[in-house]
């Protein structure tokens, strides 16, 4: 139980130190590439802390691990996968703002459609059901990724089901983004 509290109040100390930088830095830096690139810098270095001690680390009992791949793991992960998005649509958004307000609905609608096809998925999280745990969340059950390109974690500790659950995380956090700048240019539009 002692490494169990360890491991958990670690990540969570570090992810809450994560989450003050982020504040800090945000409201510090103008340029948003700046501000993105920064950010997912200190989410990835971060990460690959816990991970390393995650790698070596013997799980007590099955519930340890479920609360750490279902809990602790994919809130990591999705900040770097939001970042990743973020940056993706700094790079890619046009500058003529005719076609900005197009671009990011366009991303909403791409965004409504993964959580549209892993629906059922989101409702068993959201829920707060556990019934399923046992298999989408102990690394014995599941370690090949269900979404394409997710290869970070070669060799690393993982399960499938929490890509998935960090996936859906940032996507959740970037659709609130997507409808403030939406919400922003139809405003700006009037």
């Amino acid at each position: 139980m002692t490494n169990q509290l360890c491991l958990q109040q670690q990540c969570g100390r570090q992810y809450n130190k994560m989450l003050q930088q982020l504040a800090g830095y945000e409201a510090a830096i103008t340029d948003e590439k700046k501000w993105i690139e920064l950010g997912f810098g200190i989410a990835i270095k971060t990460w690959f802390g816990i991970q390393q001690k995650a790698d070596h680390y013997v799980f007590d009992d099955q519930q340890e691990e479920i609360t750490f791949f279902k809990v602790l793991r994919p809130r990591f992960i999705a900040l770097i996968d939001y970042f990743t998005l973020l940056y993706k649509s700094a790079l890619f958004q046009p500058q003529d703002e005719a076609q900005n307000l197009e671009y990011w609905q366009h991303e909403r609608d791409i965004c409504k459609n993964f959580l549209s096809r892993n629906q059922s998925f989101c409702r068993y999280y959201e829920q707060g059901k556990t019934t399923l745990d046992h298999i989408y969340f102990v690394q014995e059950n599941n370690q090949q990724s269900l979404l394409f390109g997710v290869s970070e974690n070669k060799g690393h500790t993982t399960t499938s089901y929490s890509y998935l659950l960090a996936r859906i995380l940032s996507i959740k956090k970037y659709y609130r983004y997507i409808l403030e700048k939406i919400n922003f240019l139809s405003t700006a539009a009037n």
